[in-house]
């Protein structure tokens, strides 16, 4: 696995939570920067360079307007194995989609006997 940085991290876990027909909108994006002191002056730009590197490396897609000079992403959604790696950064573990089913004969109920 690449290295991510604390941004890219941060997408990444934040869009595992979205459902993912819908995408999450890139605003969401900018709460990274709250909480610290010495913000850079140009936050869109560092996102949205964020968000074309992780497109690059396949881990979201993006839905965007094109222009003829430049694309402005809207919203993003995480591929598969984006979700893997965010999974990871959790640290939880996925669920394996095994279904068990019952036999009709073998419930475990006693039956009582009567003397």
């Amino acid at each position: 696995m690449d290295q991510l940085s604390k941004l890219q991290e941060y997408i990444l876990k934040k869009s595992l939570g979205y459902k993912q027909k819908k995408g999450i909108d890139k605003n969401t994006f900018f709460k990274f920067y709250e909480n610290i002191k010495d913000k850079p002056k140009d936050i869109e730009n560092i996102i949205i360079k964020s968000l074309n590197r992780l497109i690059e490396r396949d881990l979201i897609v993006a839905f965007c307007k094109k222009t003829k000079y430049k694309t402005f992403i809207d919203k993003i959604l995480l591929t598969p194995h984006g979700k893997k790696i965010a999974q990871k950064l959790l640290g939880t573990q996925e669920r394996l989609p095994i279904k068990y089913k019952r036999k009709n004969g073998n419930k475990n109920k006693r039956n009582p006997k009567n003397n």
